[in-house]
Parts: C-alpha cells; structure tokens; sequence
C-alpha cells in the first residue's frame, strides 16, 4: 500500500544549520521510503524552534533531503510548529487537507512515539489512515526520558480536555488559546 506522504518531526536544529543526529536519523528513514516508493511525497515539520538556528527545522530538513536526491516537487513544509502539537495541527492545517491527503506515515522515535499517536490521532481524527513509524533509540530506555514524555502527554490531554478529536477549529483555538508556546502569537496561521 502506497502512502500520499510521510511528516517527519523535527527534533532540534544546530546552529550551523544541520540536522542534530535524530533529526536527521527520522529524515533518512523518510528517504528511505521515499526511495522505496512506500510514499510518494515527504513533509517536513518544524517552525524556529531553536532560536539560533539560521532557518526552520523544515527548512533545514529539506535542504538536507534535496542533498540525497529527493525531488523538489516531492518535499513538502510546515514552518509553523514549534512543538510536537503544533506538528500536528500545522501539517494537518497547511500541508495535508490542502492536498486532500488522508494516508499518512508520521516518523519520529521510539520514546517519542506513544505521545505522537495520541496527539496525532486526536488532532486528525478517524477520517485519516496514519501508520506510525519510530526509530530506536537508546533513549527509549530511558526512565528519566519516558517520564518526561508521560508529563508532556499529561499536559496535552489537560489542555485539549473536552475537545472532540478531528475538530480542526476548537483544536486550532485551544492551541492559541492555552498552549504556552503559541497563546503570545499575535498573527494565527
């Protein structure tokens, strides 16, 4: 079965502009398939989350696919997003409904990827089919790691009680509305 496009979720950006090593580990495996025709298109997630970085994370991402070959036409972005969540509602806002897609592989990894399923299933909703694909680490291993993923899944599903899953506009206005990072924007996408 072919997929419309992967969404590979940034980690963090050096400030020379690189991929940091997870990164770009999720970026080749999206290669990968590309070059496995599993997909057909490969969406990069990521806005300025690293301040001293000289561009996006979808950016970066993206000049470091072009180096491996991928076509221009195929490379998607979101520069929104600035955490795992924004990933989700921004890719799903800028990229995926405007291509009509709805068969999708999102790729981080292993201990990342429990909390991506449920924001990612939440913020989609049913309509959509998503295999997730994770990369192991040895941070999947890690007690101090996993409990940081399981506070931030807490925090996500305190902050998006009482939302239906799939609701584009109730999601996208509790984003703004409580999320710490997104609640100072001034100019919604």
């Amino acid at each position: 079965m072919q997929y419309e496009t992967s969404i590979i979720l940034s980690d963090h950006i050096n400030p020379d502009g690189s991929l940091d090593e997870p990164t770009e580990a999720r970026v080749n495996k999206s290669i990968e398939l590309y070059f496995e025709d599993t997909i057909k298109a490969i969406t990069m997630s990521g806005g300025y989350a690293d301040k001293e970085a000289p561009c996006t994370h979808a950016e970066a991402m993206k000049l470091y696919a072009l180096g491996r070959n991928v076509d221009k036409k195929d490379i998607y972005s979101e520069e929104e997003s600035l955490d795992t969540i924004g990933q989700a509602v921004f890719s799903k806002r800028i990229v995926i409904i405007p291509e009509n897609w709805e068969k999708l592989i999102v790729i981080s990894h292993d201990y990342h990827i429990r909390r991506v399923k449920v924001i990612f299933d939440f913020v989609y909703g049913k309509d959509f089919d998503i295999k997730y694909v994770d990369i192991h680490s040895v941070l999947g291993d890690d007690e101090n790691t996993l409990n940081k993923e399981k506070i931030s899944l807490e925090a996500f599903l305190k902050t998006f009680k009482g939302i239906s899953p799939g609701n584009d506009e109730d999601i996208f206005n509790r984003l703004f509305e409580s999320h710490s990072l997104y609640k100072n924007i001034k100019n919604k996408i």
